[in-house]
């Protein structure tokens, strides 16, 4: 895909004149990582804007004891880092490719900006990408608000699932996002030794079976029941990215 028509899919292109994807095409540049490579690191400055073309990117951030925090996941077609770029200041996460591959298309710091100010359009999606990725803070607090740690548990994979799931004739359905037992510990606020408890309960009853590259959902009436999504109506909201 041309980097101008990959440019207009992203919600920050909305709608915007063609002539002005093409002209930032032209100045734009791709890079591909391998999974756990640093597209940038905390203390990093912005020299980009920076679109994920494909695979998904995490966010991190150093927590106590050196262990590592998951602030977010960000796949396809979606802008990251975009405060950061626009204040000037240093990343207060890093993100690292969290998958096989990651391509990402970058546009040079002075020109994004020089393109903000000019149309109003373009500023004006970039500030609506700024509500969406603080609404979807919301799934933070669906995750840690749903009760015990098999509920959150199960709520984190429902929220996974309608962001990146996909589902198969044989009547399961797929996560293609590999993640540890600990960083699924870290995201629901519980202890390595309980996710793996959890989770080898669930492979036990044929719920959920896991791999090196993700999750197969084998039972997602039984995770609705646990997470008490669909209880008092759907609870789950779809956001451009997961972000915790």
């Amino acid at each position: 895909m041309a980097i101008r028509e990959f440019l207009e899919r992203t919600a920050l292109f909305s709608q915007v004149d063609a002539g002005l994807a093409q002209r930032l095409a032209e100045l734009a540049t791709t890079h591909t990582y391998a999974r756990g490579a640093a597209l940038w690191r905390v203390g990093d400055f912005p020299h980009s804007l920076v679109f994920v073309k494909s695979g998904l990117v995490k966010l991190t951030r150093p927590a106590p004891k050196g262990r590592t925090a998951l602030c977010g996941l960000f796949g396809a077609p979606t802008s990251i880092g975009e405060l950061v770029m626009v204040k000037g200041v240093p990343y207060q996460t890093g993100a690292v490719a969290a998958t096989t591959h990651v391509t990402t298309v970058s546009l040079p710091r002075a020109v994004a900006m020089d393109a903000l100010r000019r149309d109003t359009t373009l500023a004006l999606n970039l500030f609506c990408g700024f509500e969406q990725k603080m609404a979807a803070l919301h799934d933070k607090i669906d995750v840690l608000s749903a009760g015990s740690v098999e509920a959150r548990l199960a709520t984190l994979l429902l929220k996974l699932y309608q962001q990146f799931g996909d589902d198969f004739d044989d009547g399961t359905s797929r996560i293609a996002v590999p993640l540890s037992r600990q960083e699924l510990a870290d995201m629901v606020s519980t202890s390595f030794e309980t996710a793996i408890r959890v989770f080898a309960r669930w492979e036990r009853e044929g719920a959920v079976g896991t791999d090196a590259e993700g999750f197969t959902l084998r039972d997602l009436p039984r995770l609705r029941e646990l997470s008490g999504a669909f209880a008092d109506g759907p609870r789950l909201s779809l956001t451009p990215s997961y972000f915790i």
